[in-house]
């Protein structure tokens, strides 16, 4: 039996992604590029929560290049890691340096992931076949 449900509404969408993380905004954003009606849904209403982490790999910085959101993300507050480094009393080593990888980015950058979030969301303004829906 159908319960009419108060305040609610009918979207229509070719695709409908469930949940405004990291990857849903991603899938969304990239269908939408492809001209595919999207809408994405979130029970949040905003990202102010905790996620998984805070760095976005170098890997993940290039395929924003290929995107083109790239300089976008960069111009937000972030900070840039370009080494991982230990010292075991007065021995020093280098444990990764990111300046030898075949990307734009050699670095990996610290940015708190709601921020990710909220730059992932604004660029869909540039796409008119994605839609959010959150608290949903």
């Amino acid at each position: 039996m159908q319960q009419n449900i108060p305040d609610s509404k009918t979207i229509k969408a070719c695709c409908c992604i469930v949940g405004g993380g990291p990857a849903g905004i991603v899938l969304g954003f990239l269908l939408a590029r492809a001209a595919v009606e999207t809408i994405v849904l979130e029970k949040h209403a905003d990202f102010l929560r905790d996620f998984r982490g805070d760095t976005i790999h170098p890997s993940t910085l290039e395929i924003m290049y290929e995107l083109g959101i790239l300089d976008k993300f960069l111009q937000r507050p972030h900070q840039e890691l370009h080494q991982l480094g230990a010292q075991i009393d007065d021995f020093a080593v280098t444990i990764a340096d990111f300046s030898h990888l075949p990307t734009h980015c050699k670095f990996v950058a610290l940015m708190p992931q709601w921020d990710f979030s909220k730059l992932r969301c604004g660029t869909r303004k540039a796409l008119p076949t994605i839609s959010f829906a959150h608290g949903v």
